[in-house]
């Protein structure tokens, strides 16, 4: 089922390794991030769920015999699968019967909820989040600085220098990475993120979460993170600002809300790093509230490129939203996890990327040049803190981190005197 046009993915040597070890692969991720595209790249036949016109047809199916919808060419594709909860138990007794590897892919729009299928399905059907395209997948990225090289050699300097304007990079920021967009520019390059908003709002979220949800609520919810948007803030200063704006909410309201919109991939939580450099109360331990693409929290601010340029301030945290969203999918490639490290003295690293066998990795973000001392100055004070830390605890030290690394909208790349790599975004890969 391979299409000429299609746009390849990082994600795509991921699920070729997984459908070689699996019996399914399960692909998550926001509407429209390219999840059923990038499926039918690898299947041989497919039903999708969310076809309307066969909804009747599908229903008596699933009460019939839900084993039906496995039945065609393997790997098969199921669309939007968690319609009919069901399949997923019925290819894990598929996957229990069989032993056979590389036979389904499961795509779906928004996860079901806890205990609504009988089976986790661990060892049979693996998982893998998708997101929008990366600059790199979107051609945006010339590609020439890689993470996974910059683990590996470390104190090897770079070179770069990138005819990239910083308005250019608003654009990037308000128009998001649908595939959609990217493949056939619509004469609004808005236009995606906005209609994205949309769906959740007045259709989505209901799907989501079995209540009747306001979409009127929604859209002030989502303009509340997006104010908030890469920031420290608790869930009580959210539904105090949302009780603000004339839609009352009570802590258990914002809740259903709140985890819908988690299930939907509209937004996803930051864990936080939590070393043992400082005393417990001291680190902030709350998850960094982040939209999967920077176009949703543009849309729901109702700001554009000319926006992002009269308030350097917001747009300094919706570009850290771009970088967190192609650090996250670069990471994934080598096994990374993505965290933050932030505490009350004021010392915080926007990103940690720690990988499996202990070398972990410091990233700040700057959106200009004149912040690119202080990302500097923030990554020193973050050695100096660990280098105290094993000068009290001689036997329980810490490894220092492998790099460290300045993510910039610069048009330069280099290694700086202090061993800090300043890194633009848009020379940036795997």
């Amino acid at each position: 089922m391979k299409k000429e046009s299609y746009l390849p993915r990082i994600i795509d040597e991921v699920i070729k390794d997984y459908l070689d070890d699996f019996t399914a692969v399960h692909i998550r991720g926001p509407k429209w991030c390219g999840k059923t595209c990038t499926s039918e790249h690898f299947a041989n036949s497919e039903i999708k769920l969310n076809t309307k016109s066969q909804r009747e047809e599908f229903d008596r199916m699933y009460s019939a015999n839900p084993k039906l919808f496995l039945e065609g060419a393997k790997p098969r594709l199921i669309d939007e699968w968690q319609l009919y909860p069901a399949i997923w138990d019925e290819v894990k007794n598929y996957a229990d019967e069989t032993h056979l590897k590389n036979q389904f892919l499961l795509t779906g729009s928004f996860s079901p909820k806890a205990g609504t299928t009988n089976h986790t399905g661990s060892m049979r059907i693996v998982k893998v989040d998708m997101t929008t395209m990366t600059l790199f997948e979107s051609g945006d990225s010339t590609g020439e600085v890689s993470l996974k090289d910059l683990f590996d050699n470390p104190n090897k300097p770079i070179s770069v220098y990138l005819d990239k304007q910083k308005e250019e990079i608003n654009l990037l920021i308000a128009k998001g990475g649908w595939p959609e967009g990217v493949a056939n520019p619509p004469r609004n390059l808005l236009s995606y993120g906005k209609q994205a908003l949309a769906s959740v709002c007045d259709t989505d979220i209901q799907e989501a979460s079995g209540k009747d949800l306001s979409p009127a609520t929604t859209r002030v919810l989502l303009r509340s993170l997006a104010r908030t948007l890469s920031q420290n803030v608790d869930n009580k200063t959210i539904i105090s600002d949302v009780n603000k704006s004339g839609h009352p909410m009570s802590e258990s309201t914002f809740y259903d809300y709140y985890n819908a919109l988690l299930r939907l991939f509209v937004i996803k939580e930051i864990p936080a790093w939590c070393p043992n450099l400082r005393s417990k109360t001291s680190i902030r331990s709350l998850p960094k509230k982040e939209f999967f693409d920077p176009s949703l929290a543009c849309a729901a601010l109702g700001i554009g490129p000319e926006g992002l340029s009269k308030d350097p301030r917001t747009r300094g945290f919706f570009f850290e939203c771009l970088v967190g969203r192609d650090l996250e999918v670069y990471s994934k490639t080598i096994d990374g996890e993505i965290s933050y490290y932030r505490d009350r003295l004021g010392l915080e690293c926007d990103f940690v990327i720690h990988l499996p066998d202990g070398r972990y990795g410091l990233f700040e973000v700057k959106s200009s040049d004149e912040l690119i001392s202080d990302g500097i100055g923030n990554l020193e004070k973050m050695v100096r803190l660990i280098n105290e830390y094993n000068e009290k605890n001689p036997k329980n030290t810490m490894p220092l981190p492998t790099i460290r690394a300045i993510i910039t909208d610069d048009q330069y790349g280099y290694l700086s005197k202090e061993g800090i790599f300043i890194i633009p975004i848009c020379c940036l890969k795997n």
